[in-house]
């Protein structure tokens, strides 16, 4: 799922929430991979259900796991509940350039002292790892920075557990590396692990072939003290406003996503010249982490997630953007999507239906193609060509009824399928307008930080994830009243946009 992962992360991630805001793939816009992304950030977001998967898929691990099960279950629809968790995902494309922390700030991550560790104690660079063993994008994180870690004998590895609360292995499986661990095989496992994608169905056969005494092994798997430890783990996460994975902490500086073999140098590069100074200035080696997190912060808030709902934005439909609905619509949706996010995919009907169901409202288009969604680039490529013969709409929908289950070897059949001219589309899918038109979409989502998709705009006001039909319909009600309220005070309709954007959402005073 949210196989997320965001704008200020550096890669893919996983990100967690329960809040208001409905399903996303979120997290990605622009220079970044994830599903919950608008470019620079990606990732997708659980509904209210998520945390309920956690509590009964736990029972895949094997006997007396689904007592840990419902246990973790209940912990984590609470912090779901109390944290507002996003999980979305992401991934630096690996010719980008690393784009620095989340921020400068240094913060200490609660250690238990006993954590799985690579490295030397007196390593010049500390990397905590905050990760969850069924989410894609840790694991497309983990060889690059394992590598990372062989190729420098002064960078250490420290692994916290974070298993997001959606997906239902991730406690079986963080169980299972700290049971391992407590038989001296946890990179074992932890590799075991992410190749088989999280899943706990043959880990007795693994803890085997590891050499592991498979007795003591589901003892310590099932255990209070495994229990304890990843809570642990969770609650440092919780201290800094960790909601995703992967998520790194580099010498108390926060790094959320996925990097590459050429970011994690860069990173690297920084803080040994940080350390270094440090050492120049007399303190030893041995203690220099230490020197580092005495002055650094214990708490640290969660980053903002997308634009701020408390206020309008001028996010308007762009020029030649499909739409349907009048132009002088007393409501305007903007809705920026990606055809292979299944939550755009379940958005996609209801919204479609909108200005059937509403002649006063109009709903545009525009394209926020996640990274890490290999397909989505083309399909909006696909869908803007198909728009050229009038039959954006057609496209559309013969796209999103694979529920986000498309490949881009797909769309010349979808496209023959609606009736296009093909060699005509085969021209358009190459014209340099159109990826101008997506880029110059992706711009006005980064702009207003956009971090995932499905994100609406309506009227200015940001609704983001697969809303219902009925929330929906609320929100177009309070901005009608809105607008037809201006018209009836006499604003002319060619200031009516203007006019909207000035007042407080659903016009509240």
């Amino acid at each position: 799922m949210a196989d997320r992962h965001d704008d200020e992360p550096e890669g893919n991630t996983e990100d967690a929430r329960t809040d208001e805001p409905g399903p996303t793939d979120a997290d990605a816009v622009d220079e970044d991979a994830s599903d919950d992304a608008v470019d620079e950030d990606a990732g997708e977001q659980p509904g209210d259900d998520a945390a309920k998967q956690d509590s009964t898929a736990a029972a895949s691990s094997g006997g007396g796991s689904s007592m840990f099960g419902r246990a973790f279950g209940i912990v984590a629809f609470l912090a779901a509940l109390g944290g507002g968790f996003w999980i979305g995902q992401y991934i630096q494309r690996d010719d980008g350039p690393f784009r620095g922390y989340q921020d400068e700030t240094r913060y200490r991550v609660e250690l238990r002292g006993n954590e799985p560790q690579r490295g030397p104690d007196d390593a010049l660079v500390t990397i905590i790892e905050f990760s969850d063993y069924e989410c894609p994008y840790c694991k497309a994180a983990d060889e690059p920075l394992q590598e990372a870690v062989d190729d420098n004998d002064d960078v250490r590895l420290i692994f916290k557990h974070y298993p997001l609360p959606m997906h239902a292995n991730a406690i079986p499986a963080a169980r299972a590396a700290w049971a391992a661990q407590q038989q001296g095989k946890f990179w074992e496992m932890h590799e075991h692990l992410f190749e088989a994608g999280g899943k706990v169905e043959a880990i007795d056969e693994a803890a085997r072939d590891m050499g592991l005494d498979v007795a003591r092994f589901r003892q310590d798997m099932l255990s209070e003290a495994a229990k304890e430890a990843i809570e642990s783990d969770r609650h440092a996460a919780g201290l800094l406003g960790i909601g995703s994975t992967p998520h790194f902490v580099i010498n108390g500086r926060h790094v959320r996503g996925a990097l590459a073999d050429s970011h994690w140098e860069a990173v690297f590069e920084r803080e040994r010249e940080d350390a270094e100074a440090i050492l120049d200035e007399g303190s030893a080696r041995a203690s220099l982490f230490e020197h580092l997190m005495s002055t650094a912060k214990g708490r640290r808030k969660a980053p903002a997630r997308g634009p701020d709902a408390s206020k309008r934005h001028a996010i308007g439909p762009g020029e030649g953007s499909p739409s349907l609905g009048p132009e002088d619509a007393l409501v305007t949706i903007v809705e920026f999507s990606d055809f292979q996010c299944p939550f755009c995919a379940r958005l996609a009907p209801t919204v479609h239906t909108l200005p059937q169901r509403h002649p006063d409202v109009r709903v545009v288009f525009r394209q926020l193609p996640l990274p890490n969604h290999a397909a989505a680039r083309p399909a909006a490529k696909a869908a803007l060509a198909a728009q050229r013969q009038g039959k954006f709409w057609e496209m559309h929908d013969a796209m999103f009824e694979a529920g986000g289950k498309i490949d881009a070897d797909d769309l010349p059949d979808l496209a023959r399928g609606i009736g296009l001219d093909m060699d005509r589309y085969a021209q358009d899918v190459e014209d340099p307008e159109i990826e101008a038109m997506i880029a110059r979409d992706e711009a006005a989502a980064r702009e207003v930080g956009v971090r995932g998709t499905p994100a609406s705009f309506i009227n200015g006001r940001f609704v983001g994830g697969a809303q219902s039909a009925q929330r929906l319909d609320e929100i177009i009600e309070q901005e009608r009243r809105v607008a037809q309220g201006l018209i009836d005070a006499g604003t002319p309709p060619d200031r009516l946009w203007q006019a909207v954007l000035e007042q407080p959402p659903g016009g509240a005073n």
